[in-house]
This record gives C-alpha cells, sequence and structure tokens, in this order.
C-alpha cells in the first residue's frame, strides 16, 4: 500500500481516486457516469481488502465535499469504516491507529451527516507557453553572472503546455554570439547528497517550468536570445525537477553566485 500517513489522503491510491473523479466531472460526465467509470476502473483494488478501504472513503468523501454523494458509494464506505480492517493495518502502531480512528470517525461524520449542494466543478485554466524547442534564454543574477538555458522540448498535459529546461554550461558576463550557442554542452547535473549537506551548485540542471498567477518567463527576468540547434534524445528528455518561474531564478542566484564563471574570450 502506498501509504505516507494515518490521513484520508496520505495513500497513493486515495490520491488517484481522488483526482480521477474530478477530472471525470471536469470533462463533463454525468455523476452516475464517473461513479460507475471509477468503480470499473478500480474493480481490482476492491477485490483486496487491504486496498478497497482506501477506495471507497477517497470517492465517497470526494463526493461528499462536491455535493454529488452516491448513496451507494456512501453505503459501502460506512460499511468499509465498520468492519475494522482498515485499523487492523495500523494496529502495530499505536499512535498511528488513534489517528487514523480520528480520520474514520471524521469520515463517517461527514458521510452520514448533511451534505453540501451540489457544486459545479470546472476543468482549471490550462496556461499554454510561447516558447519552442531550441528557444534559448538567459538570466543574469544580481552579482552580474550570465546563465543560459534552452528549451529541450515542450511538455504537454492537463494543467498545462509547458517548457523543459535544460542549462548550458555557460556562466560568464555577457552573451556569447549566436554560433557559439550552438557549441555550448549541456551542464552536467551535481549528483544529490543525502548526508543532509547544503546542496552544491546545480543539482538541478534541468527543469520542467509553469507559470503560477500569471508570471511568465519575461516578467521573471528571463529573456529569450537566440535559437540553438536540437540535440539527440530531446524529444524524450525527462526531467526530475518541477518548478515555476518564480523560485526558478531563486535557484539560480545561488548557482550564479556559488559557482566559477565559464572563461570567456
Amino acid at each position: 500500500m502506498g501509504a505516507w500517513g494515518p490521513g484520508l489522503f496520505s495513500d497513493d491510491t486515495a490520491c488517484d481516486v481522488r483526482d480521477e473523479y474530478r477530472e471525470m466531472l471536469e470533462d463533463g460526465l454525468d455523476d452516475d457516469e464517473a461513479t460507475q467509470r471509477m468503480l470499473g476502473s478500480y474493480a481490482d483494488t476492491l477485490d483486496d481488502p487491504d486496498e478497497a478501504t482506501s477506495v471507497w472513503l477517497a470517492l465517497a468523501v470526494t463526493q461528499s465535499k462536491l455535493g454529488r454523494l452516491d448513496p451507494r458509494v456512501r453505503e459501502r464506505a460506512l460499511a468499509a469504516i465498520d468492519s475494522g480492517a482498515d485499523l487492523a493495518r495500523w494496529s502495530d502502531n499505536p499512535r498511528l491507529s488513534a489517528k487514523r480512528r480520528d480520520v474514520l470517525n471524521k469520515a463517517r461524520a461527514q458521510l452520514t451527516g448533511p451534505q453540501p449542494q451540489r457544486k459545479k466543478v470546472r476543468r482549471p485554466s490550462r496556461h499554454v507557453t510561447d516558447l519552442q524547442p531550441g528557444d534559448v534564454l538567459s538570466y543574469r543574477a544580481a552579482n552580474g553572472n550570465l546563465t543560459l538555458l534552452r528549451v529541450a522540448r515542450i511538455d504537454d498535459d492537463r494543467h498545462s503546455v509547458a517548457p523543459v529546461l535544460v542549462a548550458l554550461d555557460y556562466t560568464g558576463t555577457r552573451l556569447p554570439p549566436q554560433p557559439e550557442l550552438d557549441t555550448l554542452a549541456d551542464k552536467p547535473e551535481t549528483p544529490f547528497r543525502l548526508d543532509g549537506t547544503p546542496l552544491p551548485p546545480w543539482a538541478s540542471a534541468s527543469w520542467r517550468v509553469a507559470t503560477f498567477k500569471r508570471i511568465d518567463y519575461d516578467t521573471a527576468g528571463f529573456e529569450r536570445v537566440g535559437p540553438t540547434t536540437a540535440r539527440p534524445g530531446d524529444k524524450d528528455f525527462r526531467t526530475p525537477t518541477y518548478t515555476s518561474w518564480q523560485l526558478l531564478p531563486r535557484e539560480l542566484e545561488r548557482n550564479l553566485t556559488d559557482a566559477p564563471a565559464t572563461a570567456e574570450p
């Protein structure tokens, strides 16, 4: 079970159920069809006693919060609580078991109490970047050092169309001429250390960058300075680091303050 705590949604399965159900409603499915699709999708999980409670509770509580509680789901969720099987999973840790009992009691109160009015569920706004693969962005830190980031590809998902950036192996005070951009290698990432010491400069050298609160690359201090050629593997490149245009400058400021500059001709 992918649970990391006693909270109702401190559980991979519960989070997936909540998110998938909401997405179905955002896509325009009616209440009954969304419920039936969820139950069909999680049919195998519902046969697993250790996971079934997570599905029934997550679905019932999510429906309740949206004013769409299905009576059948409600009854199955209450039965899952009453069976005691869920608490049995926490029996080896009395402290967590007590917290989980409180979670289940609150869920029961929500499911058996007055239900809120039915809420509309709209698909969230989806920002689409105007950057293109091959674009190069520059960022100048407060100390005058400059770094360059190239757009390796554009990642298109449900919530946004966002650039995946890779730092070029360059730090200087001037912008290199256009022909030089194609000769710059990607900056290698410094492996993470697990000993609790501060991260070294360029612990991350690639990012998927989202627009948040309408702050895009230009308003965050980045400038589009030119194109560069595609690199092998760009179309399938994946980065483990997700950030926003607000947060990326903070990381670059630290990198450009602590890291030595590239020799300039």
